[in-house]
């Protein structure tokens, strides 16, 4: 041909053809997208011909690329680079290069103006994993066999939804006809009752939830010889969920038909205590000790400043008088009802003092699961609760939420507040509403670490969620590892509070858990421009360093080579809990 074709090849791996002194470049791209792929560069037009990088697959195509030309072939790069190192170390040879135009094998021909914006972009791009060839029968043979056992799963997870459906609804429908079981008609300027009933199952049935067992608490006023006294009752019905609840109905029926009777032919609070427990005995014994309650039966007599009352093998009665909270019980008085007992009756007497306070509560009060580290041990300190009742004052609403600050409930917990002639007596110090005990039960959960259990509490649909059971979804999701499905849940609450610091905090650590740094940094500044505070400052510092690092094997910067030891430390989200 008369021409003069010399082809060299470089140190650096790159290979020139020169022919009559027209001068190509070819830059070795291996894996993008196949093993041995390679760039061409003009070195007299300075256009490089990318052969599939910078391409796309796109039904919308225009000659010449514009700004928005990422989305294009973002889709393609997504799936066909191996990965996001392979496809850095291809782009790092690329833009040391003067290049005018880049014009690839399928896509639009990009000007250079767009180029490095282009290139930038790329580099953060999270790109598959290479599969090579020889595996992919293997492969496609093992997804088969995957996806016939998800079909199988789903299929058997269908089953158990649908029996899980039905149980709960039987538990909706028992919870039903427990509630206006439990009353408190007390009216009485001397004599205050308040109680709060936290049962240990929950369920939810038709995106409510709802708790049932086995304890049961009861206050109202009778009439003996057209006197007024307060009758009460605090118990704990035997067996767990249904069972206890059905016992827990049973009493419920017993104690509401008695405090619409006539007692008139009764003389004295003693005798009437005695003629009820031989009722309620003989109606718990007729089944055969198939169901049994324990509990505390009651009467004041407000004229008199006396309490009347029996222990049935339930947890002693405590006094909480001058700031000091002592066991009012020193015996149990008989059995529990239903069981066959041998002990002689006997009624308690005890004379109220202005400003006294008793307690009766259910054993679920002391069965709490204790979290030492790693170990988890029940509690078997039998004052824990005389401790409690001294350290808040004895309100009631406060007490509850420090039994589920110390551990996890492992029973029903019922406790009824008796208080006489009480000064400053204040009915929100004592009374907790459904969503306040829900909330105790999840956060006692993700305490203990059960973040299972406190997601299971949590199940229903996010859109019709709170802000702070957002929040909770969101924690429990990071502390198992599962940070896209946190992020589902905290970005949703990022729509109804912005500005919230735990939540930009909590936001952050998810996205640094799943190595997107730059976003991780976005939104703990976010948190800093809110509330500066030391954590946040040392998150960003963190988040800065391990872009560096990545910057730095971009070929942007060297010398980096491990963390310093004050950015090793783990994130810390326990005291997330205790702020939302």
């Amino acid at each position: 041909m008369g021409s003069n074709l010399l082809i060299t090849k470089s140190t650096c791996k790159t290979f020139e053809l020169d022919i009559d002194g027209y001068k190509l470049k070819f830059f070795t791209t291996p894996y993008c997208h196949s093993p041995g792929a390679f760039v061409t560069y003009d070195l007299q037009t300075k256009v490089l011909f990318s052969s599939d990088l910078f391409g796309g697959l796109e039904e919308s195509w225009h000659f010449y690329a514009d700004e928005n030309y990422y989305k294009e072939i973002e889709g393609f790069h997504m799936a066909y680079m191996p990965s996001k190192d392979i496809l850095n170390y291809a782009l790092r040879k690329i833009e040391n290069l003067d290049i005018e135009l880049i014009a690839p094998q399928h896509g639009s021909i990009i000007k250079r103006e767009h180029i490095k914006p282009l290139i930038d972009k790329m580099k953060e791009m999270e790109c598959g994993l290479y599969i090579e060839k020889q595996y992919s029968e293997n492969l496609t043979e093992t997804i088969q066999k995957l996806d016939k056992i998800k079909k199988e799963f789903e299929n058997s997870l269908k089953d158990i939804k649908s029996l899980k459906r039905n149980q709960d609804g039987d538990y909706f429908l028992t919870s039903l006809l427990i509630k206006p079981l439990i009353v408190n008609k007390i009216n009485s300027q001397n004599v205050q009752i308040d109680f709060v009933c936290i049962q240990k199952k929950s369920f939810l049935f038709k995106n409510q939830h709802n708790h049932i067992g086995g304890d049961i608490c009861f206050a109202n006023t009778i009439k003996i010889h057209q006197k007024l006294y307060h009758l009460f009752f605090n118990g704990d019905a035997m067996g767990k969920s249904l069972q206890g609840a059905s016992g827990s109905i049973v009493m419920g029926t017993i104690l509401n038909s008695l405090s619409i009777r006539d007692f008139d032919y009764i003389h004295t609070p003693e005798e009437l205590l005695e003629k009820i427990y031989q009722e309620i005995q003989n109606i718990f014994l007729s089944f055969d000790g198939t169901m049994m309650i324990s509990g505390i039966l009651g009467i004041i007599d407000e004229e008199e400043s006396m309490l009347y009352y029996f222990n049935a093998e339930h947890p002693f009665a405590i006094l909480y008088r001058n700031n000091q909270a002592s066991f009012l019980d020193e015996e149990i008085t008989v059995r529990k009802f239903g069981f066959p007992s041998d002990l002689p009756f006997k009624v308690q007497k005890f004379y109220l003092e202005e400003n006294d306070v008793v307690f009766i509560g259910s054993d679920g009060k002391d069965d709490l699961l204790i979290s030492h580290g790693e170990e988890k041990v029940m509690n078997h300190d039998y004052r824990l609760f005389l401790k409690v009742i001294e350290e808040k004052k004895g309100k009631l609403k406060e007490m509850v939420q420090k039994i589920y600050q110390i551990g996890i409930p492992t029973d029903d917990i019922s406790i009824m507040r008796i208080s006489f002639k009480e000064k400053d007596y204040k009915r929100e110090e004592h009374r907790l509403d459904s969503e306040e005990i829900y909330r105790l039960k999840v956060k006692s959960y993700i305490k203990q670490k059960n973040y299972e259990d406190a997601l299971a509490l949590m199940e229903g649909p996010s859109e019709k969620q709170p802000f702070d059971i957002l929040l909770l979804r969101g924690l429990c999701f990071i502390n198992l590892n599962r940070n896209l499905k946190a992020l589902k849940y905290l970005l949703r609450a990022n729509t109804m509070n912005p500005n919230h610091y735990h939540l930009l905090k909590l936001i952050g650590i998810a996205y640094f858990n799943m190595k997107n740094y730059r976003n991780a940094k976005e939104y703990w500044e976010k948190a800093l421009s809110i509330k500066p505070t030391r954590t946040i400052k040392r998150y960003i510092e963190k988040a800065d360093y391990v872009i560096k690092r990545q910057n730095a094997l971009l070929g942007k910067k060297q010398g980096l080579k491990q963390d310093p030891e004050h950015l090793k430390n783990q994130f810390t989200l326990e005291e997330e809990l205790e702020k939302i």
